[in-house]
């Protein structure tokens, strides 16, 4: 049995979000989120007073930077993919926008008990937790992405993460390599993956209905098999960011991931 977890009646074809930057604030409560060529909008709700709620009431639309048709080449683009369950959530870094209103948001971590390494790009070793950036607060507001409902505690699944080179910058904190980057497994062997990839992106070659969690757990293990041989070739995307985060037009650091 396989769930949609409230799949958008359109799915973004992929680039990478979401970004977090404002830059314009436009009618209907909405406001535009940019960075890296990427645009995202973000619905904004009513504050409340629990600067960090556990339900998210507002929701962010973003694109990813690439697109897979192939599950092993999203596991050969991921910097780590991991099984595991997810045993708290805490409030991460603060974003500032650089639009010059000092208005910040807070990541939102999700802290990954791993079970069991899948896939390890840059050979890092077997770390026991893994935290991952997954949606924002933004006074008392917590926002999701589209179709990516929050990953609570004690939910269980699979997690394919991007980061920098670990030789180029080095992060405490992941985040998904695309929207399909995430399979929540839960009880009855259901299977819940976000949007609507099941019926396209790299999950349409696994028996949605018939196979369950041990068809997706197979196919995620061949997979990573393929990777682990140099038989899928990584999607790498080049990213650049200020070499002094808080000069903005210092010089560039580059990589691929």
């Amino acid at each position: 049995m396989t769930e949609h977890d409230d799949a958008p009646p359109d799915p973004v074809p992929s680039r990478r979000g979401p970004s977090r930057r404002l830059v314009a604030l436009v009618a209907a409560g909405a406001v535009a989120l940019a960075a890296a060529g990427v645009t995202s909008w973000a619905l904004w709700p009513d504050a409340v007073d629990d600067p960090y709620p556990d339900v998210p009431e507002g929701v962010y639309h973003a694109a990813d930077v690439r697109a897979f048709d192939d599950l092993a080449v999203m596991t050969a683009s991921s910097a780590l993919v991991v099984k595991g369950t997810a045993v708290e959530i805490r409030p991460g870094a603060e974003v500032v926008y650089d639009d010059g209103s000092e208005a910040a948001v807070t990541d939102r971590e999700v802290v990954v008990d791993v079970d069991k390494v899948v896939y390890d790009r840059y050979g890092i070793g077997a770390p026991e937790t893994v935290v991952v950036v997954e949606g924002y607060w933004e006074n008392g507001i917590g926002y999701t992405r589209e179709g990516m409902p929050w990953t609570e505690v004690g939910q269980s699944g699979y997690f394919y993460l991007t980061a920098p080179p670990p030789d180029v910058l080095a992060t405490e904190t992941y985040a998904y390599i695309h929207e399909a980057g995430r399979v929540l497994i839960g009880s009855g062997s259901a299977v819940s993956i976000p949007g609507h990839w099941q019926e396209e992106g790299p999950w349409t070659a696994v028996d949605h209905v018939n196979g369950g969690a041990p068809a997706f757990e197979t196919a995620i293990q061949s997979a990573a098999d393929a990777a682990a041989a140099g038989e899928a070739v990584p999607e790498l995307i080049s990213v650049c960011v200020p070499s002094d985060p808080a000069v903005e037009d210092s010089a560039p650091l580059c990589w691929e991931e």
